[in-house]
């Protein structure tokens, strides 16, 4: 009880504001409703492999004419509007207030019914190659991992490195992404694994990059991987 009186009297004379406009919100939310009504959750139909909509739900053409070393890559939201918005803001404008709100919007992809019984045996987040890490001041993708790995109650493992630069993803074409990647990812030490494996990275969008950090789990020795970001 005197927790929320506390909690109460801060929002009065510190009101929480919506992470989207800035405007003041009465409750504990972190988005206005205007702003929740401009965010589009992921949903079927979709690429079973790499949830791309489609009004079938068959395999999409971004993976039918490939090899994908996971077996299904799901996403919370779809990557536009106010939500390619929000990760810009995190990602490039260091806007680390929006790391709770996009963990909590993450973690709502674990509903998905490919995940769901699942057993895995560790979180795996996606590296960022040294140098961006050190300009961009964090890696986007360990906060997300650690609250997926926190809600599934299974270890979050640093097992990946970034080995090669690559050019910046967001601005290339299909082609290009695809060819841009390989190689570019290692094991951090040598390790034989066993066991099921989740990738947790920001965005998808062909998938190159969670394709080639499968491929790395599966050679030392995974059983399987699969792959959630926040957007799709």
């Amino acid at each position: 009880m005197i927790k929320k009186f506390f909690i109460s009297l801060g929002d009065l004379f510190y009101p929480r504001h919506c992470v989207g406009c800035q405007r003041a919100l009465s409750q504990q939310e972190f988005l206005c409703d205007n702003c929740w009504s401009l965010i589009e959750r992921a949903s079927e139909p979709c690429c079973q492999i790499c949830s791309y909509p489609n009004s079938d739900g068959k395999t999409c053409s971004n993976c039918v004419d490939r090899k994908i070393h996971f077996v299904a890559a799901v996403a919370a939201l779809r990557y536009q509007g106010l939500t390619q918005e929000l990760l810009a803001r995190y990602k490039y404008g260091r806007d680390q207030s929006l790391r709770a709100p996009l963990q909590q919007l993450i973690v709502k992809a674990l509903q998905d019914k490919r995940l769901r019984e699942i057993n895995f045996d560790a979180v795996v987040p996606v590296p960022l190659y040294p140098v961006r890490e050190r300009e961009r001041g964090f890696n986007q993708a360990l906060p997300l991992a650690k609250m997926v790995a926190k809600q599934k109650n299974v270890p979050l493992r640093l097992l990946l490195k970034r080995v090669a630069p690559t050019s910046f993803q967001a601005a290339s074409g299909r082609e290009k992404r695809l060819k841009n990647l390989t190689g570019a990812f290692a094991l951090r030490s040598p390790v034989l694994l066993r066991g099921n494996y989740l990738l947790v990275d920001d965005v998808l969008t062909t998938g190159a990059t969670l394709d080639e950090c499968a491929k790395v789990l599966l050679q030392a020795g995974a059983e399987g991987v699969w792959a959630m970001t926040l957007a799709r």
